[in-house]
């Protein structure tokens, strides 16, 4: 088997090339990212790419015919030029699956997330794969995945005979994860609490998030999938687990101040994030478990504890096995 793995230096592309390599039927991988990988291995060869290059993508997967693409590069934490982020992960989305469709590659497997279906007081809970993806406009992330989303929706339509794979992950913990998500936890001088219902979250650990990305490769199973840990865990019984204080604030105001901390770039997240904190948009795991007998082997608590001790905000020793911290790099 031969891939090409875009976003491969970032801290899921490099646990996930590490499981790639130490299958026997692997024959090569090719890392394409903006930055090198932390270390080389035998049967990778690193290839710079920028995904808004659309010539260039489509000239690394004319030239290596992978028997899979796997579309990692995106960018996660929120930056003030939406244009270029726009660019980077919805443009950065569609060079890829046109570059595929020109190289003829077999199977498309792009990671969305949950987030694309949008935080809304009307959401079921839980989420299924069915349900519309309608991402929130004021918040960029979320909108820019569900419409990435959406193109990978109508690429599988316009090549009814290829594989098109649509993972949808939860929010990613785990000890090698450091990003304004994590932060929003170890960072924060206090918990907003908007005196509404307390909503539930869900974590997936990383390797987990993995685990099931090979499952649907080998399988070469199409659609969308739901990948998410066990469990539910609230805002405020996570709060309490590391000591967070929370504070009752009034919504309007929190979301001019969060507006204004934004623009002056004092916080990592518009204000548009806030929806996540207050609106379910908890999503179901049945269809990846039924499709594959996957299991997540870290609940959701286990999962926030794990990332939590490894930020040091947490005390305890760390589960055996884990392994240690590194800088992730890459999107």
């Amino acid at each position: 088997m031969r891939y090409v793995v875009t976003g491969g230096s970032g801290y899921i592309g490099t646990r996930l090339v590490e499981r790639l390599l130490a299958r026997e039927d692997t024959e090569r991988v090719v890392i394409c990212d903006i930055r090198p990988p932390r270390a080389y291995r035998p049967k990778t060869e690193f290839q710079h790419l920028d995904v808004r290059d659309r010539q260039r993508a489509a000239d690394i997967l004319r030239r290596e015919q992978p028997d899979a693409l796997v579309h990692l590069a995106f960018v996660l934490n929120p930056m003030h030029d939406e244009r270029a982020m726009y660019d980077i992960d919805v443009n950065g989305c569609h060079n890829m699956l046109e570059a595929a469709s020109e190289a003829g590659t077999e199977q498309v497997l792009v990671t969305s997330s949950t987030t694309a279906y949008g935080a809304f007081p009307d959401n079921p809970v839980p989420l299924t794969e069915e349900h519309p993806v309608r991402g929130v406009a004021s918040f960029e992330y979320a909108r820019d995945k569900s419409e990435s989303d959406r193109l990978c929706q109508l690429w599988a339509l316009r090549h009814p005979e290829r594989t098109m794979t649509i993972v949808r992950p939860c929010i990613v913990f785990g000890p090698t994860v450091d990003n304004y998500i994590v932060r929003l936890w170890t960072k924060q001088p206090f918990q907003a609490d908007f005196g509404g219902a307390d909503p539930p979250f869900q974590l997936v650990h990383e390797d987990d998030l993995v685990e099931a990305v090979v499952g649907l490769l080998d399988g070469r199973h199409a659609g969308a999938f739901n990948v998410t840990g066990d469990g539910l865990m609230t805002l405020r019984e996570a709060a309490d687990i590391i000591g967070l204080k929370r504070r009752r604030v009034p919504e309007g105001p929190y979301r001019r101040f969060a507006a204004l901390m934004w623009k002056l770039r004092l916080a990592e997240t518009p204000a548009g994030n806030i929806d996540f904190a207050i609106h379910p948009w908890v999503a179901s795991n049945e269809k990846v478990k039924a499709t594959l007998g996957w299991a997540p082997r870290y609940a959701t608590r286990e999962t926030f504890e794990i990332t939590m001790r490894t930020r040091g905000v947490l005390a305890g020793e760390e589960p055996a096995g884990l392994p240690q911290v590194g800088v992730p790099v890459g999107a």
